[in-house]
């Protein structure tokens, strides 16, 4: 894995008291957020991880969690900001027994990995103070670069189905009116994007439901075992309906996780 080498925060030269305005503020903090909560989580599974290449992907993620929280720190000290609380050690307990698998890990590092790059994407066209946009462009990179890892760890460990593969057009055709009839009638096959979506929203389901299912095995209150429940049933419901796509038009999708969760019933969070 690559060192991570810290940033410099440096002002604006031409606007040496720039304030930060409600986008940046709002973004940084909801990245602060995020990461410290992937700090925690990081911090647990690495308490149990035994595969080496796996244990390396954490650790380099669980850096660049902890990157971005000091570089977010640093800027909300400098502006008069109050640092957020966010997720402490108080909220992680390092202790508890090993909940999920090995392999769960790297699902859900891609998981997070696309929350996010969801956040940092929408975040640098809003960016216009120097080190704010600098520091977005970096955690882009960075997030990137880590999900190049893992889906090579991915793929060479057989761990994960590909999108699948389709016929090629032979030409280009014009949409005819009956191209939105889904119901009755002559259905046509799934494109390109509808597939790529349908792939999409089942691999982040899929995680979803295996979290659901793990925290709802370890919750103590009766109140919080049926939202868990209501939630993994709920996701169970959506997975099955986009599979049921997939497979109307013959094609492969990715497979639950629900054996990756292991029979404690001790919360480590």
């Amino acid at each position: 894995m690559d060192t991570i080498k810290p940033i410099k925060i440096g002002f604006n030269k031409s606007y040496p008291h720039e304030k930060l305005t409600s986008a940046e503020v709002g973004k940084l903090w909801a990245t602060y957020m995020g990461n410290s909560m992937s700090t925690r989580i990081l911090s647990y599974f690495l308490q149990h991880v035994e595969d080496q290449e796996i244990k390396t992907l954490l650790e380099h993620a669980l850096n660049l969690s902890e990157e971005f929280q000091r570089t977010i720190k640093e800027i909300f000290v400098k502006e008069k900001i109050p640092v957020p609380h966010g997720f402490t050690e108080e909220d992680v307990n390092l202790g508890a027994p090993r909940l999920f698998e090995d392999e769960f890990y790297v699902h859900y590092l891609k998981y997070a990995g696309k929350a996010g790059m969801s956040i940092y994407n929408v975040a640098v066209p809003l960016m216009y103070r120097d080190d704010i946009r600098n520091f977005y462009l970096h955690c882009m990179k960075s997030t990137m670069d880590l999900m190049e890892q893992i889906k090579t760890i991915l793929m060479n460990k057989g761990l994960i189905i590909k999108p699948p593969i389709i016929p090629i057009p032979k030409n280009v055709k014009i949409a005819s009116p009956g191209y939105l009839k889904g119901f009755m009638g002559d259905v046509r096959p799934l494109h390109a994007l509808e597939i790529a979506h349908l792939y999409d929203n089942i691999e982040s389901n899929v995680t979803s439901k295996t979290l659901i299912m793990a925290f709802g095995q370890v919750a103590k209150m009766d109140k919080v075992r049926e939202v868990f429940k209501k939630g993994e049933e709920i996701t169970l419901r959506s997975v099955d309906h986009y599979m049921e796509k997939l497979r109307d038009d013959n094609l492969p999708a990715p497979s639950l996780l629900s054996h990756l969760v292991t029979t404690s019933t001790f919360s480590p969070f």
